[in-house]
């Protein structure tokens, strides 16, 4: 056995890998990243979403009465979810991590692309932790530019969300 070359090739591997992720990387994100609870949330969902650049939607959701833990210290991303009640306020914000997707301009409706074991697709299936509340009217995705402009990219009514869930109304 030769170590040397099964080193080199390991070594390869792992700057191929970390090449691709930072090709894929999410855009810097806003100052407003960071995710806020309010106190009245009960438990969280764990969501499905699926999608692609130009839109996320929400396909089956799993409710768990453990506490939401939060968005990961840290983390950042121009991508979210914002949790709104009937007024439109902002109950909570979840940033998502798209790194893993082909999300730029130029990737949509592209074959996904395999580097070894690492698949990168321009679909996006994910698994998304966000807080439960009861005054909860709709989740609401979207993603801002380097401008600043914030793109649209779906609405989920909680309602929707609680069905998904199997939870009674």
């Amino acid at each position: 056995m030769h170590t040397p070359r099964i080193v080199g090739a390991a070594a390869a591997a792992v700057v191929a890998l970390l090449l691709a992720e930072q090709q894929h990387a999410a855009p810097a994100a806003t100052p407003r990243a960071a995710a806020r609870t309010p106190a009245s949330a009960d438990g969280h969902y764990v969501l499905v979403v699926e999608g692609d650049r130009d839109g996320l939607d929400v396909t089956f959701a799993s409710r768990k009465d453990a506490a939401w833990a939060g968005a990961p210290k840290g983390f950042t991303s121009s991508w979210r979810l914002l949790v709104v009640d009937d007024a439109g306020a902002e109950l909570a914000e979840v940033p998502l991590d798209v790194r893993p997707f082909a999300t730029g301009v130029n990737s949509k409706g592209k074959p996904a692309v395999v580097h070894g074991c690492v698949v990168v697709d321009s679909k996006i299936g994910m698994l998304v932790n966000a807080p439960r509340y009861a005054q909860a009217a709709s989740y609401r995705f979207s993603r801002t530019d380097a401008a600043g402009v914030v793109t649209p990219l779906g609405e989920v009514t909680a309602n929707q969300v609680r069905d998904l869930s199997g939870e009674p109304r």
